[in-house]
């Protein structure tokens, strides 16, 4: 699907296979139910349920950004037993309604985030 916001094309597309998130060399998420989203001028983004995270890495952080084409997004730290990432994560809880597939789905992003995709 392709959804337009403010004359920007934005393209949400659900990942084939499994999405692996990699933390500091350990696994923190992996779903079959991910979003790639293409936003031309940025690098890919992947979001996952935060079901498939697992529970007790991520931290609410008090930082927020707002982007014209998602809306304001809210950030966690993702922390565990030997590696913390400030403000590695977040989500829009309230996003632009044609991005409404994104909503509460989390994306990462840092040097020690590593994506792998499986078959299944």
């Amino acid at each position: 699907m392709t959804v337009q916001c403010l004359d920007k094309d934005i393209e949400i597309r659900p990942v084939e296979g499994r999405v692996h998130v990699i933390f500091d060399d350990a696994e923190i998420a992996s779903s079959r139910r991910a979003l790639e989203v293409h936003e031309p001028g940025s690098p890919l983004r992947i979001y996952l349920p935060r079901e498939d995270i697992q529970p007790g890495i991520l931290e609410a952080s008090d930082t927020h950004t707002t982007c014209p084409y998602k809306g304001e997004a809210s950030y966690y730290t993702i922390k565990t037993l030997t590696a913390t990432a400030e403000d590695a994560a977040w989500y829009y809880p309230d996003p632009c309604p044609l991005v409404e597939p994104i909503r509460d789905l989390v994306a990462f992003w840092g040097d020690k985030i590593e994506y792998r995709r499986s078959p299944v």
